[in-house]
């Protein structure tokens, strides 16, 4: 699974492909940025822009309302 293109794709595929690498695949945010060689600042800008922000005590993108 690839999160290149994740600013072209759709929003919630993205967000789905992202929470299951970092539920199945990768320990951190940090991990899953650099397996995919990601602008970790730019990538959670992304989410950010559609309301949600990474909660590390999760290890997952929630609505920003339930982010830690």
């Amino acid at each position: 699974m690839s999160l290149e293109n994740y600013r072209h794709s759709d929003f919630f595929i993205t967000l789905s492909r992202t929470n299951t690498a970092l539920r199945d695949e990768c320990p951190t945010l940090e991990d899953l940025v650099r397996r995919e060689d990601l602008d970790r600042e730019d990538f959670e800008a992304f989410f950010r822009e559609h309301g949600y922000a990474y909660d590390p005590a999760t290890n997952s993108f929630r609505p920003e309302d339930n982010a830690q």
